[in-house]
């Protein structure tokens, strides 16, 4: 059974990067993109300098949508950071595929709960949701 329509708004300071995501999920039948509040936050960040954590804190401020980090790299504390913000899915920038990309988006817009995906299991442990 195909999953179901997320709406998905895509962040960032890249606008390439951006851009080029907009352009995967925009050809995905069961993504629609909007400029506004959606269902999932996809947070593209090389880094998550103050201008990116600052961007984060915004989109998963209230809890109406699920975020979803696609990161260059982030130290330890940095990690530890935005699961206690409650991102629900961390991918590596080099590692990330359009499939999962896909995969990490309707799974966070299907988690109630739960560990965040792409996170390492000793890490989430710390965090008990």
């Amino acid at each position: 059974m195909p999953d179901p329509s997320v709406t998905v708004s895509v962040h960032g300071p890249d606008p390439l990067a951006r851009a080029g995501v907009v352009r995967h999920l925009d050809q995905q039948p069961s993504v629609e993109l909007t400029h506004r509040t959606g269902t999932v936050a996809v947070m593209l960040a090389e880094r998550l300098d103050a201008r990116a954590g600052a961007e984060l804190r915004h989109l998963v401020r209230g809890g109406r949508q699920r975020v979803v980090l696609v990161a260059g790299e982030l130290r330890e504390a940095e990690l530890l950071t935005v699961m206690e913000y409650g991102v629900r899915a961390v991918l590596w920038q080099h590692r990330t595929t359009p499939r999962r990309l896909l995969r990490a988006v309707h799974r966070a817009a299907r988690a109630e709960r739960g560990e965040p995906c792409g996170v390492d299991r000793r890490l989430t442990d710390l965090f008990p949701r």
